[in-house]
């Protein structure tokens, strides 16, 4: 889990009834604890909070999940911190999600790791009786204490008396902590729009915002008394901040799409559009665009349209989709992809998620098209319920044959998004997507792979294994040598990748390679050796101990150093010797040829 989240989170942390008593007991090494709670009380930033540590931020994180691919198999270490968030999980999944959290519990105690679960609910009866006694319950943090840590992050200082008031203490308990940051935003936008308002406004407005506008908004569309009205509330809620010529424009083929009988009367006839947004709460400001006079009305009325008229989901995504293929010239890029955002909420609120995994395939087939693709992945990976779904759909894309085009918006979902929380995951499809593309293919594919294990040991040692594996078993050879040399290319330091691992990979690269495969990365090695004395002693050592098993690779490599002295300009001949001799030394060395001995040798080969 990236560090900038977590410090993020410890800056608006209030600790709940029970997080003492589990942090006392996570004290330890090797210990696992089970946080069970009521949905809605923050068992998760509690249990990523149980984890972080303030005094050592940078110890490996590594957010778990219930997988069916079972990518988080590599085995913890000592001093690790696993997070495994079960909260979203569904009630058919969770006797196997248990049975994988029990071998987590095997591995954590073994290595001197810590894991932190959270439970779906604070029911245990669906519980195996093995993983009771690991139990621990917590309560709910204090509402105003939170908001006011999220104010303060957003730079917003109220005083105590304005946090007060009987209806916004009474909102706040029934907001679920997620809903206390929200609250929070919209405070921070209500004192944007008016800087110099009281503070009391400000908490009116978002208190509006955040209610229960469910009513407000049937009653409203109930009272328009045409379908052009109510179609130009619903795309004014789908666009809203759009330009009022593109709102206008899509109102029109949002009729069509719904076969709503054309208005006939001569143009003039018509009403104009300052008359047409009188009976709406809507009002177009400076900038000629349209919005709603009220903060967040125009959730309210998506979420309406959503919910009582089901029926036209089909429409809003052929809609969608043809505003995003055919927009009016007046939307930018930031207004398709708020729209775009706005109908992946809710879809996914409506559990219509297969639908974003079609429109998300097809709009990232498309250059053009990868900001909006990119928008559906952000939200879906980021969902609680179906974000394990959308990683399966990126995991089935990145083992095909995915285009360059989809290959990008994979990479980014990746990089940007996935290695936030599931960085194993994301390395792994990375590494398909790597395989698959070739070495012509998108080179941010490459980059971000290298990129995510660059920043992370585990990470990093876990590539190294897959590359092992692969060349092994014979299986993506020619594609695990092109991409083990890019990586290597830039020689990892020993905190990183230690050289046992990185002499037993490039001892399965010099069994299944040609010379000509390999030669060029040696050359880099040697240049680094001669440039970084200290660390090219470590290179040449790891080289050597890969090559030994293999006398024949060792005999190519003293021939690939004299290369490489060859090939210098004439200024660099003397250093390049210098480093030569000493690989050619630890070549000798190895085959147990006496030093005088290897003189002779290498006069007969000069």
């Amino acid at each position: 889990m990236a560090l900038e989240h977590r410090l993020w989170l410890q800056g608006r942390f209030v600790p709940p009834h029970g997080f003492g008593e589990a942090r006392n007991r996570l004290a330890k090494p090797g210990t696992t604890v089970l946080l069970a709670g009521p949905p809605g009380s923050g068992r998760r930033t509690a249990a990523v909070m149980l984890l972080h540590d303030p005094d050592d931020p940078t110890t490996s994180f590594v957010e778990l999940s219930f997988s069916p691919e079972n990518e988080d198999s590599t085995p913890p270490e000592a001093g690790d911190r696993l997070l495994l968030d079960l909260s979203g999980i569904a009630e058919e999944d969770y006797e196997a999600a248990q049975q994988q959290l029990y071998g987590y519990w095997g591995r954590v105690e073994q290595a001197g790791a810590r894991m932190v679960a959270v439970l779906p609910s604070a029911d245990q009866e669906l519980l195996l009786p093995a993983l009771r006694q690991l139990v621990i319950a917590i309560g709910r943090p204090r509402e105003l204490a939170v908001l006011r840590r999220h104010l303060e992050g957003k730079k917003v200082r109220l005083a105590s008396d304005d946090l007060e008031g009987e209806e916004l203490v009474a909102t706040l308990r029934r907001f679920a902590m997620r809903d206390v940051q929200r609250f929070a935003d919209v405070v921070a936008r209500a004192r944007a729009a008016d800087p110099a308002g009281p503070a009391a406004e400000w908490i009116r407005q978002a208190l509006g915002a955040l209610s229960d506008r469910s009513g407000e908004v049937a009653v409203k569309v109930a009272g328009l008394s045409s379908g052009q009205q109510r179609a130009l509330l619903l795309t004014a809620a789908m666009l809203a901040g759009a330009p009022a010529d593109a709102v206008f424009h899509h109102t029109e083929r949002l009729l069509g799409l719904v076969e709503h009988t054309p208005d006939e009367r001569p143009l003039l006839e018509r009403s104009d559009l300052a008359e047409r947004l009188k009976s709406l709460p809507l009002e177009m400001d400076a900038r000629g665009r349209i919005r709603f006079a009220s903060l967040a009305y125009d959730g309210a009325v998506r979420t309406h349209f959503w919910t009582y008229l089901p029926w036209l989901r089909e429409r809003l995504r052929q809609w969608v989709a043809d505003l995003v293929e055919e927009p009016h010239p007046a939307l930018v890029v930031q207004d398709r992809r708020r729209l775009v955002e706005r109908f992946t909420e809710q879809s996914l609120r409506a559990a219509d998620w297969k639908v974003l995994h079609v429109l998300a395939g097809e709009w990232a087939a498309e250059p053009q098209r990868s900001e909006e693709a990119l928008a559906v992945l952000r939200l879906g990976l980021d969902h609680d319920r179906y974000g394990a779904g959308f990683r399966s759909k990126i995991y089935e894309w990145a083992i095909g044959q995915p285009s360059p085009a989809l290959a990008r918006v994979l990479a980014r979902a990746c990089g940007e998004v996935m290695a936030r929380t599931h960085p194993d995951q994301a390395l792994v499809r990375l590494h398909h997507l790597a395989r698959r593309t070739g070495a012509k293919g998108p080179a941010e594919v490459r980059e971000t792979l290298y990129e995510l294990v660059r920043q992370d040991r585990r990470l990093y040692l876990k590539l190294l294994s897959r590359f092992w594996d692969g060349l092994a078993a014979r299986g993506e050879t020619s594609a695990d040598i092109r991409l083990f040399l890019e990586l290597v290319g830039e020689p990892p330091p020993r905190r990183l990748a230690p050289d046992e691992a990185l002499a037993a990979t490039w001892a399965e690269v010099l069994a299944v390679a040609r010379r000509e495969q390999w030669v060029a990365a040696v050359h880099r090695w040697l240049s680094v050796a001669r440039a970084q004395p200290q660390t090219g002693e470590r290179l040449m050592d790891v080289l050597v101990t890969a090559a030994t098993a293999r006398p024949d690779r060792l005999t190519a490599l003293y021939l690939t150093g004299r290369e490489w002295v060859g090939d210098g300009p004439r200024e660099e001949r003397s250093g390049r010797t210098e480093v030569a001799t000493r690989l050619w030394q630890k070549i000798d060395s190895a085959q147990g040829i006496e030093p005088a001995q290897a003189l002779r040798t290498d006069e007969r080969m000069g």
